[in-house]
């Protein structure tokens, strides 16, 4: 069964909200683990395994945006734990 794009994007949302919600629970279970070193891994991880399945699907092509876009966004997540953590 597929989802209408509408429900899929609503489950993607609360998957996103539920996360978000997790980050400070999960990140103070960590230990000792720094904060940096903790997303890094996390977002290295993410990153790999989305290339990986973008490449394998052919739509490597998605990945492609301007630089200025680039900067915004990996800006924007570094800056928002920045000030998180």
């Amino acid at each position: 069964m597929r989802m209408s794009p509408r429900a899929l994007a609503t489950v993607i949302g609360l998957g996103a909200v539920g996360m978000w919600s997790l980050l400070g629970l999960l990140a103070s279970k960590a230990g000792n683990v720094p904060p940096f070193l903790l997303n890094a891994l996390a977002f290295g991880v993410s990153g790999v395994l989305a290339t990986s399945w973008l490449t394998a699907r052919g739509e490597l092509g998605q990945l492609r945006q301007s630089v200025a876009v680039w900067t915004l966004g990996v800006g924007g997540l570094f800056g928002f734990h920045f000030f998180y953590f």
